[in-house]
């Protein structure tokens, strides 16, 4: 998303923590750039035992700090005991593969990662066969894109309002089969359900993107999953949200791999479970059904190492 546009929404947020030891502000020199993030260690961290990882990438617009508090990862990371690591990108913003201009796309944010992965294993105890990937927005098509390229360190991600950029779908094949769990609004004013161009008028056009059900299409042929999907209809717990969600479970893949697909009929450009950043009729309607943060943590910890 573009410059600014996030900013409005996490203006209203504040960082909050029990505990301000446990969230370590770091900095890493990749070439002339200097590039930060957040480590939130869970109050049982232990350098004796080795603990999961999870990425969490902001939208575009946005930062670290803010998406730490937008998220609400860290009281789950604390109860279920797994490490939360904040990346901050350039600017803003993350270089997703799709069309961007050239300060955007001359970031190298894969190496980023990498660099920073090697960094945290040899600060950390952390298990490296349980390294995850989530983010919302321009988030969520970098952790499209860390599949593709760093499939080999990377378990699962949980893409939120995101889909394969157009641009690098006819390409886009990860190295070894990768979980996936993804969840979009139909009614997503930004990235759209059905494909087509990213943004709108206030923010101009962030490319283009595929369809919701082309992205999951591809990750069945990739992960060789069933190609019959169990079907279950969440329960419609807020009937006040406008929204319903109903689950498509692809199962039993290549390397215990699985391709979970969340549409939220009504849903638009928001985190289901977390604030209405914006009016809805900029971002459109939060699902209040379920916690998007609940449940991409708990489909993590459902994915058996490789």
């Amino acid at each position: 998303m573009g410059k600014g546009f996030l900013c409005m929404f996490f203006a209203l947020l504040f960082f909050t923590s029990s505990d301000a030891q446990k969230n370590i502000k770091s900095k890493l020199m990749i070439g002339d750039a200097e590039r930060e993030y957040i480590v939130h260690l869970p109050g049982s961290y232990s350098t004796e035992k080795k603990s999961p990882l999870v990425l969490i990438f902001h939208g575009g617009g946005g930062n670290a700090r803010q998406m730490q508090g937008y998220m609400g990862m860290d009281k789950i990371a604390d109860a279920a005991h797994f490490i939360c690591v904040y990346p901050q990108g350039i600017n803003k913003q993350w270089n997703d593969g799709r069309e961007f201009k050239e300060s955007i796309s001359a970031n190298d944010d894969v190496l980023f990662i990498g660099v920073l992965l090697d960094s945290l294993v040899k600060q950390y105890a952390v298990d490296k066969g349980r390294i995850f990937s989530t983010g919302i927005s321009n988030g969520a098509f970098f952790s499209i894109c860390l599949a593709d390229k760093l499939a080999d360190r990377i378990l699962a991600i949980a893409p939120v309002c995101g889909s394969i950029p157009e641009k690098t779908f006819d390409e886009y094949q990860t190295s070894m089969p990768i979980s996936v769990l993804l969840i979009n609004g139909t009614k997503d004013p930004l990235v759209p359900y059905n494909g087509g161009g990213v943004g709108n008028r206030l923010i101009g056009n962030r490319g283009n993107c595929t369809s919701t059900d082309k992205t999951v299409e591809k990750f069945i042929n990739i992960d060789q999953v069933n190609k019959t999907a169990a079907v279950t209809g969440l329960p419609d717990t807020d009937g006040s949200d406008g929204c319903t969600a109903t689950q498509y479970a692809y199962t039993d893949g290549k390397n215990k791999t699985s391709v979970v697909l969340v549409k939220i009929t009504g849903g638009g450009h928001t985190l289901p479970g977390a604030a209405q950043y914006l009016p809805k009729f900029i971002v459109g309607k939060v699902c209040r059904d379920f916690e998007a943060n609940e449940m991409i943590w708990n489909f993590f910890a459902s994915c058996k190492p490789r």
